[in-house]
């Protein structure tokens, strides 16, 4: 059951991430915010449930999909322009490798009962 929770975490974070690649330009500054609200969104719920290490799983496949996204294609063009709202989202990018290390390592001590 918990390899299940972490594939579908990941499945999330994945679509979630094609999301906001996709619309972190549309309707500046409504795009950008609308996929970080998301994002985090989702991340703080993660974080504040039974399971918190889902959100390392939800930040792993969000991150895939940008490193997809930013290889680039054979044309030479790239989903994230060198703008403001594409640097938001890559800046966005590092606080969600830091909250996947909190997560990861968040909880490790709380679940021990003092004897």
């Amino acid at each position: 059951m918990s390899l299940l929770r972490h594939l579908l975490a990941v499945l999330t974070g994945a679509l979630i991430g094609l999301a906001s690649v996709t619309v972190h330009r549309e309707f500046f500054p409504g795009g950008l915010l609308l996929a970080l609200a998301t994002t985090f969104g989702v991340v703080w719920w993660l974080l504040r449930s039974p399971w918190p290490r889902t959100a390392a799983s939800f930040a792993l496949g969000w991150l895939v999909v940008l490193g997809v996204v930013l290889s680039g294609r054979p044309e030479g063009d790239y989903a994230i322009a060198a703008d403001l709202p594409g640097y938001a989202l890559l800046a966005s990018s590092l606080v969600l490798v830091v909250a996947a290390l909190v997560a990861v390592a968040g909880r490790r001590g709380s679940d021990r009962r003092p004897s």
